[in-house]
């Protein structure tokens, strides 16, 4: 279902809205993008996006890999649920605030990744080199539980 600009500003002027990010892994490294919008610009996020009424989160999930970097992936389990909040700045319409499901998915190949029109740069990390990297707690959080899972289940 489309909604037009007007209405989708109204609804998230008053509601939380309700996203996946992408914990996308390929031979031990999780893809991290730089958004070119706010708001958050210029800092790497995980790929992802709004989940659509009757979609279910691991429909999302895949649906948003394809479209923000153009990857087929393979769903593997839901790594955390954070939040979001943002104050109105320069080009942003109201505050935004969001609920993220955080999934980790999996890739096989990554020959053919294109990011889209909201990023400008992507990042493969990993867990010696987080520390290197500013990130917002949001995407800390799952990435050292994501890099902690697959650690312990190792073991």
């Amino acid at each position: 279902m489309f909604i037009n600009q007007k209405e989708y500003f109204k609804i998230i002027e008053a509601i939380p809205i309700l996203c996946v990010d992408l914990l996308i892994v390929h031979k031990g490294k999780c893809l991290l993008m730089r958004r070119d919008n706010e708001p958050a610009k210029g800092q790497y996020w995980f790929p992802g996006g709004r989940i659509n009424k009757m979609e279910k989160i691991k429909d999302a999930a895949l649906r948003k890999a394809e479209e923000e970097v153009n990857l087929k992936c393979l769903f593997q389990r839901i790594i955390s649920v954070e939040e979001t909040m943002f104050e109105k700045e320069r080009q942003m319409h109201t505050d935004i605030h969001t609920v993220n499901i955080c999934c980790h998915l999996t890739t096989e190949s990554v020959k053919h990744i294109k990011i889209d029109k909201y990023h400008d740069e992507y990042m493969w990390v990993t867990y010696e080199n987080l520390e290197n990297i500013n990130l917002h707690p949001a995407v800390t959080r799952p990435l050292m539980n994501l890099f902690n899972q697959t650690v312990n289940h190792l073991l």
